[in-house]
Order: C-alpha cells, then structure tokens, then sequence
C-alpha cells in the first residue's frame, strides 16, 4: 500500500513538473515569436500603426447609438489604414503597392473629413444593444488577427507583401463593421458612405489578389 502510495505522488510531482515545464515552453516560444515580430522592421513598421488603430477602437466608449458609435469607430479604422498606406509609402520598395498606396490615401483623408463634419451634427439618441454586441465581435476579431495566430503569423521578411496581407484583412475589417452598421443605421451620409466602402473594398481586394507581390 506505501508502494502504491508512494508511485501516485511520484506520478503526480511528475505530471506537475511536466505541465510546468510545458508552459514554460510554451511561453518562451509566444514571447521569442513576438520579440521576432517587433524587431523585424518589415513586420512592425506596418503592425505598429494597426495596433494602435486597435487600442483607439476599444478605448471608445459606446453610446449603442448606430450612427453616433460608427462615425467615431470608422473614423478610428480610417486613421489606421491611413497610417498604414503613409508606412508603405514611405518604406515600400513594390511599385504597383506604392501606386496603390498613393492613389488609396487621398480618400481616407476625404473620409476622416466627412466623419468630422457628420460627428459635430450627431447626438446618441437610439440605443441598440444588438449593434454594440455585433460590432464589439467585429473590434474583437480585428484585435485577434493582429496577434500571433492572426495577420502576423503570416507576415514575411518582405515589407510589400506584408502590406498587400494586411491592407487586404484590412478592407474585409471595414466590411464587416459596415455590414453591421447597414443593419442598424439611419443616418443617411454614414449609409452611402458604407454601402460604398463596401463595394469599393471588394473591389479592391480584387485587385490586391492579383498584383500583390509572390
């Protein structure tokens, strides 16, 4: 019987050990994969500006107004993928993904325009719980992409095809925020605004499937 007694609890300080020493493996590899990202300019100088785009977005306090919370939410996306094309300007070696980058910033300095001008005529009068829960999932899911299991985890040494992976989870990102605020919506400049980021990031993405770099 102390034979037996005595094997459990060997078993059991080995099993302890062995959890132990697996999630110290599991942590040193999380944490060397991070510093890899930081420190691999091709990587952080694209990540860098979406994660602060991230922060912005969940530091925003909801109204559960659809109009009132999209304008502010939208304008905080906007400025990222703002950020973002501005990093690929300034570092990207691709021509075609420099053009496109170029030819991209004029309209999202337009867009950050129009949310300015329709926050200042916007008052939160219409509570909807359903768009909050459904647009805090779309914010949730943006944040998991840019972590390791996410966009990053597919990012490569080279800047240019970075760019075309992020700026095309990117432009599904605004897609889905603006699926959800059609639903729910009723401001009439905030709805055409959507309904044509919609078709125009479809259209996009269809062009950055085709000319992004191999």
């Amino acid at each position: 019987m102390k034979t037996l007694q005595s094997n459990l609890s060997i078993w059991a300080l080995a099993a302890l050990l062995s959890g132990s020493s697996l999630m110290a493996c599991a942590q040193a590899t999380t944490g060397s994969t991070a510093a890899a990202t930081t420190n691999d300019p091709a990587k952080s100088t694209l990540l860098t500006p979406l994660q602060q785009s991230i922060t912005r977005l969940k530091k925003l306090s909801a109204t559960g107004d659809p109009d009132f919370d999209y304008a502010f939410q939208a304008k905080a996306h906007t400025q990222g993928i703002q950020d973002l094309l501005k990093a690929e300007i300034q570092n990207g070696k691709d021509t075609a993904m420099v053009n496109m980058a170029k030819s991209t910033l004029p309209a999202t300095e337009a867009d950050l325009a129009m949310f300015d001008g329709t926050m200042r005529q916007l008052k939160p009068t219409r509570p909807s719980q359903a768009y909050t829960q459904q647009q805090n999932r779309n914010i949730e899911a943006m944040s998991l992409k840019l972590q390791q299991t996410g966009s990053s985890d597919k990012l490569t040494s080279n800047l240019d095809k970075n760019f075309a992976t992020l700026l095309l989870d990117q432009r599904q990102d605004a897609i889905d925020m603006a699926t959800t605020y059609l639903q729910y919506g009723n401001n009439a400049a905030l709805k055409t605004y959507a309904q044509q980021l919609v078709d125009k990031s479809k259209q996009q993405m269809a062009t950055l499937k085709a000319q992004q770099p191999k």
